[in-house]
């Protein structure tokens, strides 16, 4: 399946804004990257299964001179594109009504047939009217979840940290064991959250 690398699945979709609120919908989106609301960079980040997500407000198409015609849009489009943890759509939804309701509907309310949170088998439905096949999705790391790489990041870090206090310490054996150790255990206790490292 051209939309799922691994463990991964790419959605892609292009949803139709409703006449008249395009600029209404870009001014919001370009909010959610406020530090002050959003500490951690986006809304999404709140959504643990989001691995990337990008939206884009597309008004119109590129010309590039003659001899090419003119191309028109029948209405301005919100792609929306995302790689999460799962194998359909539906997991998707679930997690966004769950994690950031407030903002899933904030955002396709401006959008042409939005059927609004209360059900996530037509929100799901309607993602999957909209979607468009990813025929090309690459992962660096196909079968690792977010978890998996945001605690291989944090492993990396604590690890640089430590290197650096045991060559400013400098300390004996049994010493270098132990803290070695008591960072070891302090690593399974934490689970990272997105734009925290």
């Amino acid at each position: 399946m051209a939309n799922q690398n691994g463990k991964k699945y790419g959605f892609t979709g292009l949803f139709p804004i409703k006449v008249g609120q395009t600029a209404e919908l870009r001014t919001f989106l370009r909010r959610l990257d406020l530090s002050i609301k959003y500490p951690r960079g986006s809304p999404l980040s709140e959504v643990p299964i989001v691995h990337m997500a990008r939206f884009v407000v597309i008004d119109r198409l590129a010309y590039q001179g003659t001899p090419a015609k003119v191309d028109t849009l029948k209405s301005a489009y919100l792609l929306f594109a995302c790689d999460f943890d799962g194998f359909s759509i539906d997991v998707l939804i679930r997690a966004m009504v769950k994690y950031i309701p407030c903002e899933l509907e904030a955002i396709w309310q401006h959008c042409r047939g939005f059927p609004g949170i209360e059900s996530c088998d037509d929100l799901a439905a309607y993602f999957e009217q909209c979607q468009i096949t990813t025929n090309l999705l690459l992962a660096d790391q196909p079968n690792a979840s977010v978890n998996d790489i945001l605690k291989g990041l944090m492993y990396r870090r604590r690890l640089a940290e430590f290197i650096r206090h045991v060559q400013d310490a400098q300390p004996n054996p049994a010493d270098l064991k132990a803290d070695f150790e008591r960072m070891w255990q302090s690593l399974q206790e934490v689970r990272p959250s997105a734009g925290e490292l």
